[in-house]
């Protein structure tokens, strides 16, 4: 029987429609893995992480298909930022409608409101910053850059699709998709992510879970609410919405006054944010929100990435610092 690998990855995606799994998975490694991206923003030397190259297990915890079924992301030929076109679809975030279905009690609209006009209000004062230079494709993996400059419409649909997608999980609501099949969400996406991390065990000495924007959710309430969760050694949150105090009411675990560092089942937290990025940006900082436990307590790492759309899953990944704390989580 083979050795363990040091550590093992575990990356769960963000909001909105996807590409298959097998595509966004691909699309995460490449964003880790180039050398040198956007030297103007992140001076080089600035090494990439090849994870197949360094013989770490890793994978993907997809969960856009509760919500959207087969109805995947499959154009990849404008993965990149060209000429201020919109070409986002490797978020999902190039419809405007979304089809996620409206809160079914006063509790629940009255939290998508709330969210919706907390993001909205902070979109509304950022200051406009500069674009990149176009980048065009090439056999390399720029092909799969997302673009940076988006529409006032677009941006407000992004933040409707996060507040949505908010309260489908944390309300625990039995959603109904397009195709008929329903699914209790948050349970499902909990058991998801539990089942992949009990098989990553197997094959390493230590977990570690990068997260991005809604995906942190799940990541941080089955780490404080799921017994049956293994131990994970490290977990990085990128462009996180758990600094939202509607989003903390209904992560407290059982018994606690209020949301506090996981530390049964986790031995460190780096939260990596752009104060730029609308989703994180209400309330980046987690270390003055999360209490400490035993000593342990979040650590916040700024990171500003380029463009007028800071949320990007790939900018995040091209960040010095945070590819410093993944590297030495797998150490």
């Amino acid at each position: 029987m083979p050795a363990n690998s040091r550590a093992a990855v575990v990356f769960i995606h963000g909001l909105a429609k996807k590409p298959p799994a097998s595509d966004l998975l691909k699309l995460w490694r490449w964003g880790l893995a180039r050398d040198n991206p956007n030297p103007a923003v992140f001076a080089p030397p600035n090494r990439g992480l090849d994870l197949s190259a360094d013989g770490l297990p890793h994978d993907l915890n997809y969960w856009a298909d509760v919500f959207y079924g087969a109805d995947t992301e499959t154009d990849f030929s404008s993965y990149y930022e060209a000429n201020q076109e919109l070409e986002l679809l490797s978020e999902g975030l190039n419809e405007i409608d979304s089809s996620l279905a409206p809160p079914t009690s006063v509790e629940g609209a009255l939290f998508v409101a709330t969210v919706r006009a907390k993001m909205t209000a902070h979109a509304a004062g950022l200051a406009s910053a500069p674009l990149p230079a176009t980048v065009h494709p090439s056999t390399t993996g720029s092909d799969l850059e997302i673009a940076a400059w988006l529409p006032e419409s677009v941006k407000a649909a992004i933040i409707k699709k996060a507040a949505l997608e908010a309260y489908h999980y944390l309300f625990d609501e039995v959603y109904t998709r397009a195709d008929g099949q329903r699914f209790q969400v948050r349970q499902v996406l909990r058991q998801r992510l539990i089942e992949q991390l009990k098989a990553l065990q197997e094959r390493a000495d230590r977990l570690v879970i990068v997260a991005h924007s809604m995906g942190t959710m799940i990541a941080y309430d089955v780490l404080r609410r799921c017994p049956d969760c293994p131990p994970v050694h490290t977990l990085i949150t990128l462009g996180s919405p758990l600094g939202v105090t509607e989003v903390q009411e209904k992560l407290v675990g059982d018994g606690a006054e209020g949301v506090d560092f996981p530390a049964a089942r986790l031995q460190h937290w780096i939260n990596i944010y752009d104060p730029l990025d609308p989703v994180c940006g209400v309330d980046p900082r987690f270390a003055n929100d999360f209490a400490a436990v035993d000593g342990k307590q979040v650590e916040d790492i700024r990171e500003d990435n380029w463009g007028n759309w800071r949320h990007t899953v790939t900018h995040y990944l091209a960040g010095p610092r945070m590819r410093a704390a993944l590297a030495q989580a797998c150490a």
